[in-house]
């Protein structure tokens, strides 16, 4: 079978993946549903709702074309809950920006800062994202890539996605650099193959004169 071609004709392969994580009950898939515009996954206040990956292509502007899989809760427990953590960071193996949603309320736990150390680890672009910012009082300060939101009625969600769209645009940008010196190394690997080539056959011609005589 060929490749999964959405209905705008691009291949789910050379779209942005964008990978939800985070604890259970931090609000993750509502804010998936939030940036999303859609029902993609099932929402309820019992813990674990999110059993196995959930991955759609899909159009979301200003981003364009792009695959976003919400995943379980990285806490989730039991045997069970232990293959459901595994299967959500195979899911990084193909993430190229991370979302990672935390409870407002709580702030960050262990579980998300080790995961945070396996983005910066495999060099994948994440934001932090605060969600049930509706339940605060005041907003604290935040780092760049950190954002407080509620995915209840929406606030920062289009900022949310403009941060995302940001992420990936520095990606690329960075990429490109990195193929722009890639390209020059490897013209002046060229032409210094070439000029060694050159000085052998000057020495070579020296060498022939030398037995001619």
């Amino acid at each position: 079978m060929g490749e999964n071609i959405s209905l705008n004709g691009v291949v789910s392969a050379e779209r942005v993946h964008i990978g939800f994580f985070g604890l259970r009950n931090a609000g993750k898939s509502s804010v998936v549903n939030a940036v999303t515009g859609q029902e993609l996954s099932v929402v309820s206040d019992v813990k674990g709702t999110t059993t196995d990956p959930v991955q759609k292509a899909m159009e979301i502007l200003p981003l364009g074309p792009v695959v976003v899989i919400d995943t379980p809760g990285i806490d989730d427990e039991g045997a069970l809950g232990e293959k459901r953590v595994e299967k959500t960071y195979t899911i990084l193996n193909k993430t190229h920006i991370a979302v990672l949603v935390v409870d407002a309320l709580k702030g960050k736990q262990q579980a998300d800062n080790e995961l945070i150390s396996v983005f910066e680890k495999k060099s994948i672009p994440y934001i932090v994202v605060y969600n049930k910012s509706d339940l605060l009082t005041e907003m604290p300060d935040v780092k760049d890539n950190e954002i407080f939101v509620s995915a209840l009625d929406k606030t920062n969600i289009n900022e949310l996605k403009e941060k995302i769209e940001l992420l990936e645009k520095e990606k690329q940008s960075l990429l490109k650099e990195m193929q722009i010196k890639q390209e020059e190394y490897q013209k002046k690997l060229s032409q210094y193959k070439s000029t060694l080539k050159e000085k052998d056959d000057v020495i070579e011609a020296q060498e022939k004169k030398i037995y001619d005589l």
